[in-house]
């Protein structure tokens, strides 16, 4: 084995015993370089470069470096569950183009309970820069004090009876008055 093979053993070592402890989701997500492949469509042979590896979790934003070239037209992004948990709690890998994952996801690779792996279609290479980040999509359950929340149910009748915005006829029955335009 060379170092690098190594070394994504031992941090896949890692990965492995600690979440089997607490019960939580991990992948290992490899992402590839593909030409003539139209953004929705399948995943196609046309490789270009090496594919990348990292694992997922739900709490880490993992990158890993893409290739570019004029010939790469989209990426693809494959799972493979590491914890029998991940997909039992997470229902979906996000794509990021930025380094912190926030925000809505560039792409979802979504998985299902009892299913151990996954690919996305063709993700356009345009907003990428240097790496694909990733993250898994998982739900509560973890012990977390956002799962204790509590949500109060809303009456529609009230929260409209209570609109500040909400005016008695102030706009003299014109178009513009359902605006505050009173004219």
């Amino acid at each position: 084995m060379n170092i690098k093979e190594n070394q994504k053993l031992l941090v896949a070592s890692a990965l492995c015993l600690t979440p089997a402890v607490y019960g939580y989701g991990v992948a290992q997500v490899t992402v590839k370089s593909h030409e003539d492949c139209d953004p929705g469509a399948p995943a196609n042979d046309k490789l270009i470069g090496d594919a990348e590896t990292t694992y997922a979790t739900e709490d880490t934003c993992e990158k890993a470096k893409i290739s570019h070239s004029l010939a790469i037209d989209a990426y693809s992004v494959s799972l493979q569950d590491v914890t029998k948990d991940t997909s039992e709690r997470c229902h979906g890998l996000g794509v990021y183009a930025n380094d912190q994952c926030i925000g809505v996801p560039n792409a979802v690779v979504p998985f299902y309970p009892g299913q151990e792996d996954a690919e996305s279609e063709c993700i356009p290479d345009d907003p990428f820069d240097k790496y694909v980040y990733v993250r898994l999509l998982c739900d509560g359950g973890d012990g977390n004090k956002d799962d204790l929340k509590k949500v109060e149910s809303h009456n529609p009748a009230e929260d409209l009876a209570n609109d500040p915005n909400d005016t008695q006829d102030n706009g003299g029955g014109n178009i513009l008055g359902g605006l505050g335009l009173g004219l």
